[in-house]
């Protein structure tokens, strides 16, 4: 059969491009392919941005993210969608010779704009068929399958299924679709779903992705040609938060090493590719298995080593200082450490492992290894306090790591959501369950607190990088800090001569670039978060912005003596 594979394209404030690359579609693509069918991939997430009103449902942040704000503890700039527009889709489509249409839904607040694609297809042909399928099909089978634009859902991994359900529906076998596991579909005015009972346990059989289906060029990181690799799938761990084993199952398996460096060697010769980034759901659960394969990539590539990354996160629980210090021979610079909180009992509720050695341990072996590390904290959960979320922020400002602020969205099938179901603080529309629309509110948290964390988490960041640069001293407390800007702001003041509106640009920082420090010097001491405003006329002005007073008090209570630590360990710049 004449196969289109869709990505859609996205709305929402923010957008990770290089995390873009359709790879689960050409995974799909390539097994479809050596089966007979014609394919082709629609990425409709192409570098196109363009500014759109904010919906009704999410019009509650507008007061929490000033889009106007040109400060560099902004948060977001506006609303957009991300990719080609409806009517440049609507043509594709209708170009195209495909009777079956596959669209991804991988995320749960961005499911309107894949049923926005299956409307478009149904709208220019009712014969067409539409399949749906990604992680939030296999949240969530039933609610898909009750829009009249899906004809089927397939869930779980897709390469078998769906070639068999095209295999039914070319021969018009539809009574044998009873037995096929992980798929949807409707029967006689009824929904049938059929959970999946298996996954594939050899990866290497699978074909390569068919990256030769879209652009490989348009996912750069830099200069440099990236894409994404996976090398195992499934995760045994059962964190209450994480949705990853309704699609891959809990059952770890792995491709061998062997087969992951030849994939990466093929894409280095012909595509050009330089780096890649591990998309595993728990790259590092074997940790053997992981040590060879960083073994094989140091033998395989020798002296043109490429830059490895791992962005979907790794679990500290699996590391030791041998991998890391493979992992940093291999070709990785940074690693994403997932840490979530400093408090045993959030911790403990979200089932998390805590691993062998510690996570001080994990960081001092990073060191050690020459590694940066970016360290995600979760907030926003539903039984976290303030005081534990500004803690988990000062711990990780007294570390040489830089802070990810990850704000908890809760995700269909997992027991975190059913909590946040239960105890009624769900918001109503799934377009608010995704991390911008700081989605919790609870009886210890609102969602001011959430974004003036944010912006905390932001700030700190900021001075790091500062520190990095040796623009500040390393291990400056916040009682130091404030005490450097009001020095700065003396001496600014000194060389002012000729009246207020003079004086106000000096403030600002319009002379010399350094607005951030009146900036921060006004939210230490007025206890609020302030944004830069740029006029038509090119002058800027300082305005107060909605603060949570009761974090700021926390944070800058608890924070006063403590120091800050830059972010690079100061052993990156020895390989380059």
């Amino acid at each position: 059969m004449n196969v289109l594979l869709v990505q859609p394209p996205i709305r929402d404030f923010y957008r990770t491009s290089i995390r873009s690359e359709p790879i689960g579609l050409a995974y799909l693509a390539a097994s479809l392919r050596e089966d007979g069918h014609e394919v082709q991939i629609l990425d409709c997430q192409t570098e196109q941005k363009r500014a759109v009103p904010v919906p009704s449902e999410l019009s509650y942040l507008k007061d929490l993210y000033p889009f106007y704000d040109k400060s560099p503890f902004k948060l977001y700039t506006g609303f957009y969608h991300f990719g080609m527009w409806w009517e440049d889709i609507r043509k594709r489509i209708e170009d195209s010779k495909a009777d079956v249409f596959g669209i991804s839904s991988s995320f749960t607040p961005y499911h309107g704009e894949a049923l926005g694609i299956a409307r478009i297809v149904k709208e220019w042909d009712q014969r067409k068929i539409v399949v749906m399928g990604g992680a939030h099909v296999s949240c969530d089978p039933e609610g898909v399958l009750k829009s009249p634009d899906v004809d089927y859902v397939v869930l779980g991994e897709g390469e078998v299924r769906f070639s068999s359900l095209l295999d039914l529906i070319e021969r018009k076998k539809s009574e044998d679709l009873e037995e096929i596991d992980g798929i949807g579909f409707h029967r006689d005015g009824a929904l049938r779903i059929h959970p999946p009972r298996e996954f594939i346990h050899d990866l290497d059989s699978l074909p390569h992705p068919a990256r030769d289906l879209y652009d490989p060029g348009r996912y750069r990181i830099g200069k440099r040609y990236s894409t994404t690799i996976i090398t195992s799938r499934g995760c045994p761990h059962h964190c209450a938060y994480c949705s990853a084993h309704l699609i891959m199952g809990r059952a770890f398996r792995a491709r061998s090493p062997e087969a992951v460096i030849r994939e990466m060697l093929e894409c280095r010769t012909r595509l050009g590719t330089r780096l890649f980034d591990i998309e595993d759901d728990n790259f590092t659960f074997d940790r053997d298995r992981a040590k060879r394969l960083m073994r094989g990539i140091i033998e395989g590539f020798g002296e043109e080593k490429p830059e490895l990354r791992a962005m979907n996160g790794i679990s500290f629980a699996s590391l030791d200082g041998e991998l890391l210090q493979l992992m940093k021979q291999a070709g990785f610079r940074t690693v994403n450490l997932s840490f979530v909180s400093t408090f045993p009992s959030t911790i403990a509720g979200t089932l998390r492992p805590e691993g062998g050695i510690g996570f001080e341990r994990i960081l001092e072996e990073t060191e050690r290894s020459g590694l940066e590390a970016v360290v995600y904290a979760i907030l926003g959960m539903p039984d976290q306090s303030i005081e534990e979320m500004v803690d988990t922020l000062i711990y990780l400002m007294g570390k040489r790591v830089l802070i990810g602020p990850s704000v908890y969205y809760p995700s269909p099938g997992t027991p975190l959501f059913q909590r946040c179901q239960e105890r009624g603080i769900l918001p109503p529309h799934s377009c608010q369950w995704r991390s911008a629309a700081l989605p919790i509110q609870t009886e210890a948290f609102d969602r001011l607190d959430l974004s003036t964390l944010l912006r905390l988490a932001r700030t700190i960041n900021f001075l790091k990088g500062k520190m990095d640069e040796t623009e500040l001293e390393e291990g400056l407390t916040w009682k130091g800090l404030f005490q450097v800007l009001k020095n700065q702001r003396g001496k600014a003041k000194a060389e002012v001569k000729g009246g207020e509106e003079a004086k106000t640009k000096v403030e600002v920082g319009e002379r010399n670039g350094r607005h951030w420090m009146e900036l921060l010097r006004r939210m230490i001491e007025e206890r609020s978060f302030f944004s830069l405003k740029r006029e038509p006329n090119g002058e800027c002005l300082i305005l107060r912005e909605r603060s949570s007073k009761r974090v700021l008090d926390c944070f800058l209570e608890k924070a006063r003596q403590r120091p800050v630590l830059k972010s690079r360990t100061g052993l990156w710049a020895l390989d380059k």
